[in-house]
């Protein structure tokens, strides 16, 4: 009998994402200014048919629902019970957009319940495993790009750009951020960004990510924090991502932020991390270039993913091996 069910129950389930991909957005959100410490999104643990458990975050600040990671689960049947589950969250928390990211091994099952492959990230997990970026789109409008022109001009850039070789180190020396960095750090971030996904303007959020390990690099010019950027830890894949990036506008052209990244790679290589990754605005020519020049890869762009500033955002994703024989393999294939 249950064999004679499935079908019919396939049928129904697609006809009800039919119907909720047709709706209208609604990406409204209070503002929330950068140095606000409030929560932007709440963790919560969802128990799957199958008896597994995942962890979500639901992110009213960027109306999306996001799943990063579901290591424990090994197969495209318990992937398929995870799509349908964060389909049935989202729409009774009533948000947007799903965002998830997962191991390739999983992207087959959550493709059979309406997710679309939004990029590739290659030897994600451990310099092993691929990681797919994977969105379901509650409201249809964010499966579509918000400025497609925009972002198709900076792909042209890009394009345009790019060099055989990535740039050689500028000779700028960056620090290493302790505690007693972040309120200079959280300014700089606070100034730079109108509103942000994290609470990266709060001094108190700053010095307490420095303390629990994640690295945060600055450039100083007579005493003032100039540029800055972190490497968001991500120890169960053995990656990071590089995020928090901002220099002042008249310290611009200068070399800082590559200096900063490039530093930044290199405390994760010391760490063993074979790949770094970031999600980057996907109608902002200058931060693209930057990663494009540190040889990054354009791996994919991410529709309506994000709230930065005043509206939510298409985020380009870029990713790259930093262990040469990591790279050397993937060169190959």
């Amino acid at each position: 009998m249950r064999n004679r069910l499935e079908p019919l129950y396939e049928r129904v389930f697609s006809l009800f994402l039919r119907s909720k991909r047709m709706s209208a957005p609604d990406s409204s959100a209070a503002p929330i200014a950068t140095d606000d410490a409030s929560p932007r999104k709440v963790l919560c643990d969802l128990t799957l048919p199958t008896g597994d458990e995942v962890t979500i975050q639901d992110d009213h600040f960027s109306d999306r629902l996001r799943c990063d990671h579901p290591l424990d689960l090994g197969s495209a049947a318990e992937a398929e019970a995870l799509g349908r589950q964060l389909v049935r969250e989202a729409q009774a928390r009533d948000r947007g957009r799903i965002v998830t990211f997962v191991p390739e091994r999983l992207a087959s099952g959550l493709a059979a319940t309406g997710f679309e492959a939004e990029g590739v990230m290659p030897g994600f997990y451990g310099g092993e495993e691929d990681c797919v970026a994977m969105g379901f789109y509650v409201n249809g409008e964010r499966g579509a790009l918000a400025d497609e022109a925009a972002v198709a001009q900076v792909k042209a850039i890009l394009e345009a750009k790019r060099e055989a070789e990535p740039r050689p180190r500028p000779p700028v020396e960056t620090c290493l951020a302790d505690p007693s960095d972040a309120p200079a750090v959280a300014e700089l971030l606070a100034d730079t960004f109108a509103q942000y996904p994290t609470p990266s303007g709060d001094p108190a959020y700053v010095a307490e990510a420095i303390a629990e390990g994640i690295p945060f690099r600055y450039v100083a010019v007579e005493g003032e924090v100039v540029a800055c950027a972190s490497a968001d830890l991500i120890p169960e894949a053995a990656t990071a991502e590089l995020t928090d990036c901002a220099t002042r506008p008249d310290h611009r052209g200068q070399g800082y932020m590559q200096a900063i990244l490039l530093d930044l790679m290199d405390d994760l290589a010391e760490r063993d991390y074979p790949t770094a990754f970031t999600l980057a605005r996907a109608r902002i020519p200058g931060v693209n270039l930057a990663f494009q020049r540190l040889g990054f890869e354009l791996r994919g762009t991410m529709p309506q993913s994000c709230r930065i500033g005043g509206g939510i955002e298409d985020m380009n994703i870029w990713s790259r091996p930093l262990v040469p024989a990591i790279q050397s393999a993937q060169t190959a294939a």
